[in-house]
């Protein structure tokens, strides 16, 4: 099997820069992982209260706590490494995190959820889904 060579279509060269690379790119990524699960409760938390908008504010202020702590740290390591890795590893993960928290949020509405007690309508069974949970792809 032939070696994959992604370092001439990215500049990247070395096998040094190649892990490098993937360090930046993996460590930003993580990163943004750790600065929500630092700031916010789960999406699933989220699902759950979405229906209050007190706590539905509440959570969107976190978000963006965690989205501004992201972009600072993925823009100073950026920055030191000089390289755009941190940046698209960090950015991708912000973008789903952000999409999975207004997601969340949007269901909790949809459900007037606002606490653990508050009873909510199991989602309708889709793509051949006979009763149980909604599959992510059926939101």
């Amino acid at each position: 099997m032939a070696d994959l060579d992604v370092g001439s279509g990215f500049g990247l060269g070395s096998d040094a820069a190649r892990i490098g690379a993937a360090i930046l790119f993996l460590q930003a990524s993580t990163n943004a992982m750790d600065v929500f699960s630092a700031v916010n409760s789960s999406p699933w938390t989220a699902e759950n209260f979405g229906g209050d908008q007190t706590k539905n504010a509440s959570v969107r202020e976190y978000v963006w706590h965690g989205i501004g702590l992201t972009v600072f740290y993925i823009g100073g390591a950026s920055i030191l490494a000089r390289s755009w890795w941190p940046v698209l590893g960090g950015g991708i993960t912000l973008a789903y995190m952000y999409f999975l928290y207004t997601r969340a949020l949007a269901r909790g509405a949809a459900r007037q959820s606002q606490d653990w007690a508050t009873p909510t309508k199991a989602p309708a069974a889709t793509n051949g889904n006979s009763g149980g949970a909604a599959m992510p792809w059926s939101s």
